[in-house]
């Protein structure tokens, strides 16, 4: 691995001096925003936008003002097209009228607090969601992390036993909840979808056999490196590797083999290892234009040629 990272790296020093160059100003560029303009003092001062423009300007009135004679205008023709079919049905008018209100009236401040929730008073506003809680400036407390260190430790330590490390599991998300003003929000799709995956894959593997052994069984060593590389590409190499056992009599070379090309094509896709989700979680809001399968595959092609050559030469 040292002999792969050290070939790539002399491969790509200028492209890699240039992105840290990037990083360095981005950085240094972050760290002046929350040294100088701190993102709480401007919101501060943003504050007083809204008083300012529903005073001065009777803005608040003439949109109010719109919105009502829009909504009226739907309230007749809903009402006259739901009454007409009503009549229809032989339906109690005045039930008709009472629950079109209700059902009316609650769909008019749904829609209100979502295209104008200045009108609204205080009280009858939706809660406001920062979209960019988890690039707020301020550190999250040591309290918090201390006690997620204590997670982590009891997670560790009963990993082995399914019904303690859930019940830990279940009071860390409480933990998450109670004390989400002072921390990041937590994304649990990734990890729920790897669970599911290597959940699926020891559920449903062991049915794999008719196939994989016949496959892998009659390759030798070097087609069995490439043939894994690939499949890595397609599936995740857990899933590789973890087939691999089912082959009855695989030599240690073939072990090798079927470890060095998942490994090597680890890189080429998303989906071809588990952590590549959270990566990409990770880094997306550096790709202005948008994360491609397509470049990941052919920015990939040359590093995975590389450690497999690597892997080949020091099997």
């Amino acid at each position: 691995m040292v002999i792969s990272n050290g070939i790539y790296f002399f491969i790509f020093r200028h492209e890699l001096v240039r992105l840290e160059e990037e990083h360095q100003l981005r950085s240094l560029k972050e760290h002046i925003q929350r040294t100088f303009m701190r993102r709480v003092d401007m919101m501060m001062r943003f504050d007083k936008i809204g008083p300012l423009v529903t005073s001065e300007t009777k803005l608040k009135e003439k949109v109010e003002h719109q919105i009502e004679k829009q909504m009226a205008e739907i309230k007749d023709q809903l009402k006259n097209s739901y009454m007409a079919e009503a009549a229809k049905k032989d339906t109690d008018p005045k039930l008709m009228k009472e629950a079109f209100d209700q059902r009316f009236e609650d769909l008019k401040l749904l829609k209100i607090q979502e295209i104008a929730p200045g009108i609204l008073p205080p009280e009858k506003r939706a809660p406001f969601v920062d979209p960019s809680w988890d690039q707020r400036d301020d550190n999250v407390p040591l309290w918090v992390t201390l006690i997620h260190v204590l997670f982590m430790g009891w997670v560790i330590s009963n990993a082995h036993n399914p019904e303690i490390f859930i019940a830990g599991l279940l009071f860390f998300l409480g933990f998450t909840v109670v004390s989400s003003p002072f921390q990041n929000k937590i994304n649990l799709i990734p990890p729920m979808l790897v669970g599911f995956f290597l959940g699926a894959l020891v559920v449903h593997g062991g049915v794999q056999g008719w196939w994989i052994a016949p496959v892998l069984g009659n390759l030798s060593e070097i087609p069995l490196m490439g043939i894994t590389t690939m499949l890595t590409a397609f599936n995740d190499n857990a899933a590789i590797t973890y087939l691999s056992t089912l082959v009855p009599g695989f030599t240690d070379e073939l072990k090798y083999a079927v470890m060095s090309g998942a490994v090597a094509g680890g890189g080429l896709t998303v989906i071809a290892n588990a952590p590549n989700p959270a990566g990409q979680s990770i880094l997306k809001k550096y790709f202005s234009e948008g994360f491609s399968a397509v470049r990941l595959l052919k920015a990939s092609i040359l590093p995975t040629i590389i450690v497999w050559f690597c892997f080949f030469i020091f099997r």
